[in-house]
């Protein structure tokens, strides 16, 4: 089928529907570690520290497996890596309903599941970005949207199956939601990209190339190129001060989200209505996301300062929250205020990347950036439970996680200078390789040479082109 047939029309709006409804599962189960961890911690009764390991082990995994799956997701294709993403969910949670210690969740349900998702998530996302072109913005943006979804339905959905069916029963169930995954990869027809690069391309030349290289070694070529672009990354300390910003960040909301349920319990909130914090945050965090993506496409607005000053004021927001969260309303106030102030910031990631990078490293940078807030996400929950039993109060806790949001908004104050420094060294190589090439031109060319080269070269890669089929 030609490629102007499935892009941005017919089968492509299908293509979107199942990555929205995986990146909705995967908004599920995310964004529900919160009340897991806090069912965890009533169910085993083995403190704050070592139950946070639980949530924060899935966020983690998640996170930095993110440059291994797209490694994979690129060899195997979206629908194979569908399929595996949602038997790996359903594998780590039908083992989580029968764990009878805080070790064998942390390796179910948080490294066996995390990894599902990785799959999963990294799937649909690449398999959008390759169904669409001109609408390419506006099915990224409805499909960022079901992440919202997720966050609007994740922990009510665990809340409820918690009280009916207990610890056990909650893990096969969000199991099977998981496993879904599965017939949303059935769907995904191999994009035209995929297409072009299987071995049944009519392409004699990168036919000879996929037959005759083994997967490992394709894998490994492939690993060595993303080390290559990863080093290219982080040496831009433009973005290295942005990603580290985004860590910093991460480390702050992760000791939040997954205390938040608890310590609402321990302000005299219901299990019930604190799981529904999670459902005003998701709805103000879905309409911060929409405004963000539209601030950044106006020229006049400079997303660097949008990014500091909402990650900054959502840091000022979780400290002054330790002051008035006493009532029920007070803490629904708060989750719509600080969905709204971190929505935006995750909106603006792609545009940013794309001015400190270009495009062409997108993808690598967001898997630089997955690396370093995985770290964090790892870290962050259990270095809150530890500052609570060492203080004996979450306000502490809250405190430490508002400080590490205000820090990652004031380290991206220096990224505007290096970023002009950066581009002032890149024109100028750019116009000393310009120089060069001109001067080359014109010592080593007349004017009858210009006139014959566009005759030559056609004949000249002809004949190489027949020389390779030969060969092969």
């Amino acid at each position: 089928m030609p490629t102007s047939r499935v892009i941005d029309r017919g089968y492509a709006w299908v293509i979107l529907t199942v990555s929205w409804l995986q990146v909705v599962i995967a908004g599920v189960l995310y964004y529900s570690t919160g009340v897991i961890t806090t069912a965890v911690l009533e169910d085993m009764k083995e403190g704050v520290v070592k139950s946070s390991w639980v949530g924060s082990t899935l966020l983690g995994t998640v996170m930095l497996t993110g440059p291994i799956t797209s490694s994979l997701v690129n060899l195997m294709g979206c629908r194979l890596s569908s399929i595996i993403g949602g038997l790996l969910i359903l594998v780590g949670m039908v083992i989580a309903s029968f764990a009878d210690s805080i070790n064998i969740l942390i390796a179910s349900y948080g490294v066996v599941v995390g990894l599902g998702v990785s799959f999963m998530e990294t799937a649909a996302i690449v398999i959008t970005g390759h169904y669409f072109n001109k609408y390419r913005p506006l099915a990224s943006g409805i499909q960022t949207s079901g992440a919202g979804w997720g966050m609007l339905i994740g922990a009510p959905l665990v809340r409820f199956l918690l009280d009916t069916l207990g610890l056990s029963g909650m893990f096969l169930i969000m199991g099977g939601v998981g496993a879904n995954s599965c017939v949303c990869g059935m769907l995904m027809r191999p994009s035209p990209f995929e297409n072009r690069r299987s071995p049944t391309s009519d392409n004699v030349l990168e036919q000879e190339e996929n037959t005759d290289r083994h997967p490992v070694c394709y894998f490994v070529s492939r690993l060595k190129e993303i080390m290559y672009e990863f080093r290219q990354v982080l040496s831009n300390v433009s973005f290295l001060l942005y990603a580290i910003s985004f860590a910093t960040w991460g480390l702050g909301e992760s000791a939040f989200q997954i205390h938040l349920p608890n310590y609402a319990e321990s302000k005299g909130t219901s299990p019930q209505r604190s799981a529904m914090l999670f459902t005003a945050m998701g709805i103000s965090s879905m309409i911060a996301r929409v405004l963000g993506g539209f601030a950044a496409n106006d020229p006049a607005i400079d997303s660097l300062i949008l990014h500091m000053g909402t990650v900054g004021v959502a840091g000022v927001t979780i400290m002054v929250f330790t002051l008035f969260s006493s009532s029920y309303l007070q803490q629904v106030i708060f989750s719509c205020l600080y969905g709204i102030y971190t929505g935006g910031p995750i909106a603006l990631f792609n545009p940013i990347t794309a001015d400190l990078l270009g495009v062409k490293r997108l993808a690598t940078g967001y898997g630089a950036k997955n690396l370093f807030v995985g770290i964090s996400l790892l870290l962050g929950p259990p270095f809150a439970g530890m500052v609570l039993d060492i203080s004996g109060s979450y306000d502490v806790s809250y405190l430490c996680s508002g400080a590490a949001l205000i820090l990652a908004s004031l380290m991206t104050i220096p990224i505007a200078a290096f970023k002009k420094n950066s581009d002032n060294q890149h024109h100028t190589e750019a116009a000393t390789e310009m120089t060069v090439k001109h001067v080359s031109t014109d010592g080593d060319k007349d004017e009858t040479s210009d006139k014959l080269e566009p005759l030559i070269t056609p004949r000249r890669d002809s004949v190489e082109e027949e020389q390779c089929v030969d060969r092969a």
